[in-house]
């Protein structure tokens, strides 16, 4: 599980999060995840292939998510879908990546008060 909560990045848990509350709504591949994704956040998050594909890999070893090859003999597109451990983690991530986004949040208004007056 800590895996997917490295301090340094928001990133890297907010998409664990995403990743699993789309895969949560229906089965899909990775391209679709990473759309969706910078849809849902206007583009705050843009998931390239070297993050969300070995973060895909990870959930996958760890049993949250399962993939398949769409068509086995090509290897086309790997389709994920969520495992029961998987929707069972969604609510300790949603808390995991809310207590980090207070931590961020309370830095940025130190860094506002400081530069520019903001109460």
């Amino acid at each position: 599980m800590a895996e997917f909560f490295d301090h340094n990045t928001w990133v890297k848990s907010s998409m664990a999060l995403y990743i699993l509350k789309i895969l949560a709504r229906g089965p899909a591949h990775g391209q679709k995840i990473a759309d969706e994704i910078k849809r849902r956040t206007c583009d705050a998050i843009n998931p390239n292939s070297n993050l969300l594909y070995p973060l895909l890999r990870k959930m996958e070893e760890k049993g949250y998510i399962e993939g398949g090859w769409d068509h086995p003999e090509k290897r086309c597109k790997r389709i994920y879908t969520i495992t029961e451990a998987g929707l069972a983690l969604i609510p300790e991530v949603e808390r995991k990546v809310a207590e980090r986004f207070s931590e961020l949040e309370a830095r940025i208004h130190a860094l506002r008060k400081d530069l520019f007056g903001v109460k």
